[in-house]
C-alpha cells in the first residue's frame, strides 16, 4: 500500500507540475538545459555488499514542453551475488520509463524531479557445498516490478559544466534512500561526457556516459 502510495503521489506531482510552475515569481523562463538526449552508460552496482556486477545502460530523454519529459532505458549487467553462504555468478537486465519534470528557481539553476516504472529481472545459479556431501547447484532467478523517485537540482557552474544532484527513493526487490550525483563536460555544443554516483544507502554505484543532445 505503501509502495502505490509514493508512485501516485509522485505521479500526480509530475503532472501537476506544469500548472504550479505558472505560478512561480522567477522572471527566468528557461535556462537552456537539453532534456533532449540519447546516452550510453558504464555504471559498477553495489547493492548492500551482496549484489555487486558491471552495467551497461542505454537510456534517454524527451522534451514534451517547457517543463516536462519522458524518459527511459534498458541496462545489462553482470557480476557476482553473494548469498551469504555461496557466492554466485549472476547476469540480468533492467528497464525503466517514466515522466519527469523540471522548471527554473534562478539563474542556470533548475529543480529537476522524475518518477520512473522499473522491471528487473536476474538470472544466477547457486552452487552450494555441504561438508562430507558434495555439492548442488540451486536456482536463483528473480525478477520485480517497482519504481523509483527522485527530486534534485541542475546546475551550470561553468560554460561548459553542469552538476546535478539530489535524493533518490528506490523499491525495487527491496527499498532505499539514497543521494545521487552527477557532473557533466560539454565536450562540444552536441556531445557531453560526464560521472555519475549514487551513495549515502544500501544502493551505491559509480559510472560513466557519454551524451549526444539533439
Amino acid at each position: 500500500m505503501f509502495k502505490k502510495t509514493l508512485l501516485v503521489s509522485g505521479i500526480a506531482l509530475a503532472i501537476a507540475a506544469p500548472a504550479m510552475a505558472e505560478q512561480r515569481t522567477s522572471a527566468v523562463r528557461d535556462n537552456g538545459f537539453s532534456y533532449n538526449y540519447g546516452q550510453l552508460a558504464y555504471d559498477q552496482w553495489d547493492y548492500d555488499g551482496a549484489f555487486d556486477v558491471d552495467a551497461l545502460t542505454a537510456e534517454g530523454a524527451f522534451a514534451l514542453d517547457e517543463h516536462l519529459f519522458v524518459r527511459g532505458g534498458l541496462s545489462f549487467f553482470d557480476g557476482d551475488f553473494d548469498y551469504g553462504y555461496s557466492d554466485s555468478d549472476v547476469d540480468g537486465n533492467r528497464i525503466y520509463g517514466g515522466v519527469g519534470f523540471h522548471s527554473p528557481l534562478q539563474q542556470n539553476l533548475d529543480f529537476v524531479g522524475s518518477a520512473d516504472i522499473i522491471y528487473e529481472k536476474y538470472e544466477s545459479d547457486v552452487v552450494v557445498c555441504y561438508p562430507f556431501a558434495g555439492c548442488v547447484t540451486a536456482d536463483g532467478d528473480d525478477d520485480d516490478i517497482g519504481f523509483e523517485l527522485r527530486g534534485g537540482v541542475r546546475a551550470a557552474v561553468a560554460d561548459k559544466v553542469e552538476l546535478e544532484g539530489g535524493l533518490s527513493y528506490f523499491d525495487v526487490f527491496d527499498n532505499d534512500v539514497t543521494l545521487y550525483a552527477q557532473g557533466l563536460f560539454k565536450a562540444t555544443p552536441a556531445v557531453d561526457v560526464g560521472a555519475r554516483l549514487l551513495f549515502g544507502g544500501d544502493r551505491e554505484s559509480i559510472g560513466v556516459f557519454g551524451r549526444y543532445n539533439f
